[in-house]
């Protein structure tokens, strides 16, 4: 979830989803005249199944219809660099027009962004900032949600839910992934900064795993059982945190900040396990992904903006009735 941006959830069955990314899915507008001839644009996601991936993949497919551009999707069936590497060769095999990439790395996948520079492919990247992609001069656009925003967010959240004192922790994904790093050293900062009566835990890590977030949860909650909260980086992370909590029987005690608003994560909301989500925009990011490989392909580069950082968006039990556009989708055509 992007960084808001992992496998969160299986809306979907596994199979279908293995039959998506196994085959790709072609997508032809039946209407749209903003291109005199037929382009196509291949959108390599970061898996068929995150509602995440999904919602970027809606917001692409709208777009290229209103364009009038064939749109080619594939991904990997789990959030794996080494699995889109080949997708995205054989897209510059097949001569797409370009190449959209909703990177599920910032660093190892530059071979193949040179590839498609050296083949005369444009490249736009989504969920991924300039800086995650080591300021590879290969791509022309970078659409990603600033992770560092998310993390203050997700701190001022906690702060005004729990006032100036108490204790709190941070259950990260990957160590490894430098915008996960982001979402947990921007939360201590800000805490440091704006709230110092608040205490933070060492930040522990769940490596992507729903089961060991939950029982990271479960052993915070014993070991410190005066927590006021716990931020979670990602929807998985959430979901893991959600389910110790009400195992334990602490709902509403224990205040929990997630970011991202996949649907497992709204319903522990609906619970009241869950306070506040930080959603990012995937699917306006995905229609200015396609808007942006168009514009690239018809001339008109100088329209395109280097760096895009959509803000991200508070969801409140308060106001979730009116984030339906907000709130991720398990869609697909």
């Amino acid at each position: 979830m992007f960084f808001s941006k992992k496998v969160i959830g299986l809306m979907m069955s596994v199979a279908t989803a293995a039959t998506l990314s196994a085959c790709g899915t072609t997508s032809t507008a039946s209407h749209g005249t903003s291109t005199k001839k037929q382009y196509t644009i291949a959108f390599i996601n970061g898996d068929n199944i995150d509602p995440y991936f999904l919602t970027a993949w809606h917001g692409a497919y709208v777009e290229a219809q209103r364009l009038g551009v064939k749109l080619i999707e594939n991904a990997p069936p789990t959030f794996d660099y080494e699995q889109q590497a080949p997708l995205i060769e054989d897209m510059i095999a097949r001569h797409v027009n370009a190449i959209i990439l909703s990177a599920d790395s910032g660093t190892a996948l530059q071979p193949e962004l040179k590839q498609a520079h050296s083949a005369g492919i444009p490249v736009i990247i989504v969920n991924q900032t300039e800086a995650d992609m080591n300021n590879t001069p290969y791509a022309l656009s970078f659409i990603c949600t600033s992770n560092t925003e998310l993390s203050k967010y997700g701190a001022k959240a906690m702060h005004s839910l729990i006032g100036n004192s108490g204790t709190t922790a941070v259950i990260n994904s990957s160590a490894g992934l430098t915008s996960d790093i982001h979402r947990g050293t921007g939360y201590y900062a800000w805490m440091k900064t704006h709230a110092p009566g608040i205490k933070t835990l060492p930040m522990q890590f769940d490596l992507d795993s729903r089961s060991k977030a939950d029982a990271i949860a479960t052993d915070i909650i014993k070991a410190h059982p005066h927590i006021k909260g716990i931020f979670a980086v990602d929807s998985f992370t959430g979901q893991g945190v959600g389910t110790a909590i009400k195992a334990l029987g602490d709902k509403g005690k224990i205040k929990v900040v997630a970011i991202d608003a996949e649907p497992q994560e709204v319903s522990l909301m609906k619970q009241g396990i869950i306070q506040e989500l930080i959603a990012q925009q995937p699917y306006n990011m995905g229609a200015l992904s396609m808007k942006y490989a168009v514009d690239a392909i018809t001339g008109h580069k100088s329209l395109i903006k280097r760096n895009v950082a959509p803000s991200p968006i508070i969801v409140t039990p308060q106001n979730l009735s009116q984030m339906s556009k907000v709130v991720y989708q398990t869609w697909h055509p």
